[in-house]
């Protein structure tokens, strides 16, 4: 995708210690251009990257990837701007101690002498209050702030699809997702893209079945080419499938809402992923980080 839809954030107002109270309206990061430390979460495909990209050229920052940070010496044009720092869940993936990436990104900032940055995950491997807890201490304020990337608007939507192939009419296609129940694919640019091109000159899925199938296998899809290398996939799509129908039905048996990722986090309308023997931890862990599922401060849904 070659185009570049302006995007909103929404603050996740804390009570005690990333336990999210309630949220603010969304704002585009820019509004945010004065605070010295931020993470900005979102789902896979979100649109991080594009986004960070875009911020560091109108701020005059500087764009570089998590890989990259943590890799080489540091460099000249790192001092004195602004860091967008990418893709802290690409090094912590494959990772034997996840918290090791994330120090050697901290290391970094301390010896640049704290400067301001901005610093992207995947909501599946951000670890709330613990992660929070530790960046503070590389906060030239003491402070970070945390937001979470807004779904595309349908302004955003409408003009991806004005650039992509096989599309005809934009209205038609926005309306046909809608009868079918999949156009929550529409809010996130990866999959609206991969959506567009599976039913590019109107081959659309005939019956309910095929039709959640598809959104199942586009939402199933690892598109992002560190993650495929660091964590290739042991498990096929039907077992991911399994897994992941297991777990709904799970939740909807016990009547809970969500599922913890982590024990600790465990309230009265979630179930600790850690309490599930069958499918096997890997597998739910795996499937907890497809497009599946929508994680949350640590819970999925």
């Amino acid at each position: 995708m070659n185009i570049y839809v302006p995007r909103t954030c929404t603050e996740v107002a804390q009570g005690p210690r990333d336990n999210p109270t309630e949220r603010t309206e969304p704002k585009p990061l820019q509004e945010f251009a004065d605070r010295p430390a931020i993470v900005l979460l979102g789902a896979p495909g979100a649109g991080k990257t594009t986004t960070f990209k875009q911020e560091a050229k109108a701020q005059a920052g500087c764009y570089v990837t998590a890989r990259d940070f943590v890799t080489f010496e540091d460099r000249p044009e790192w001092r004195g701007k602004t860091l967008f720092i990418d893709g802290l869940d690409e090094i912590r993936a494959g990772s034997s101690d996840q918290r090791t990436p994330f120090d050697q990104i901290r290391k970094k900032l301390n010896r640049l002498e704290r400067p301001c940055f901005r610093l992207s995950c995947r909501e599946a491997d951000w670890f709330g209050a613990t992660d929070r807890n530790h960046l503070e201490s590389v906060s030239s304020t003491g402070e970070v702030l945390v937001l979470r990337l807004d779904p595309l608007s349908d302004i955003g939507i409408r003009e991806i699809l004005s650039t992509l192939q096989g599309i005809g009419n934009i209205d038609e296609f926005i309306s046909r997702s809608q009868q079918k129940d999949i156009d929550a694919l529409l809010e996130n640019p990866q999959t609206l893209e991969m959506l567009a091109t599976a039913v590019a000159g109107g081959s659309w899925p005939e019956t309910r079945a095929q039709t959640f199938e598809l959104a199942c296998m586009k939402l199933l899809s690892e598109y992002n080419p560190e993650h495929q290398l660091a964590t290739p996939s042991q498990y096929s799509n039907a077992e991911l499938l399994d897994a992941s129908g297991r777990l709904c039905a799970l939740l909807l048996l016990s009547g809970h809402t969500q599922c913890a990722v982590m024990a600790r986090q465990t309230d009265a309308d979630s179930i600790s992923l850690s309490e599930i023997s069958n499918p096997s931890q890997e597998t739910l862990t795996r499937t907890i980080h497809t497009k599946l599922f929508k994680v949350e401060s640590g819970s999925a849904t």
